[in-house]
């Protein structure tokens, strides 16, 4: 909020979209994605909320167009360059989340069970859903594949892959990822190193 109680959106200039724009389901007012993309598959399961910044080379994935909007991006998250972001149940980056350059997230994965097909043939897992709570921080080369939840405020380190949920407040690191910090309600907190064996 500005001094004057007002949040200041009324002193913006008038905003159109870009003219080329692909038809998402909808893409909120000074929202931008930069150029060039690689890949947009099925826009209109894609939800872009306003003040979105993605950065250029992204991949946005909302695979199966039947199911409605599968991949949300919520007011105010950025997005860097390079970004992976696939959905069959559903994704969610919550508002005012920052994921930094290179930043893989995915709600499947591949089935290879069946050990006399390719695994090209055997489909995607379904029925999972990734959230990435409000104000999260993901670092640079993160990967978020499964179904888990990332809290809100949270971080995740550089390169760290999660497959299971992170706590508010709380900050993980490596592979697979782990508790390396957590707010207590007061300040933050290192928890204790991992022990041997």
């Amino acid at each position: 909020m500005d001094d004057d109680g007002t949040d200041g959106l009324e002193d913006l200039p008038p905003w159109e979209p870009p003219a080329d724009l692909p038809a998402f389901a909808s893409f909120g007012p000074y929202s931008e994605i930069g150029e060039p993309t690689v890949s947009i598959e099925n826009p209109g399961g894609i939800h872009i909320g306003a003040f979105v910044r993605i950065g250029a080379f992204a991949v946005l994935e909302a695979l199966v167009p039947d199911r409605g909007v599968t991949l949300r991006i919520e007011d105010g998250a950025y997005i860097g360059h390079f970004p992976r972001i696939t959905a069959v149940g559903e994704v969610v980056i919550g508002a005012e989340a920052m994921l930094a350059d290179r930043v893989y997230v995915s709600d499947t994965n591949h089935v290879y069970e069946d050990v006399t097909q390719p695994i090209k043939r055997q489909g995607l897992r379904d029925g999972r859903r990734v959230e990435i709570g409000r104000g999260a921080w993901i670092g640079i080369g993160a990967v978020i594949v499964g179904n888990v939840r990332i809290g809100e405020g949270a971080v995740v380190g550089a390169n760290a892959v999660v497959t299971q949920d992170v706590p508010d407040l709380a900050v993980v690191a490596g592979s697979p990822a782990t508790i390396v910090r957590r707010h207590d309600g007061d300040d933050w907190r290192w928890t204790s190193p991992r022990q041997p064996g």
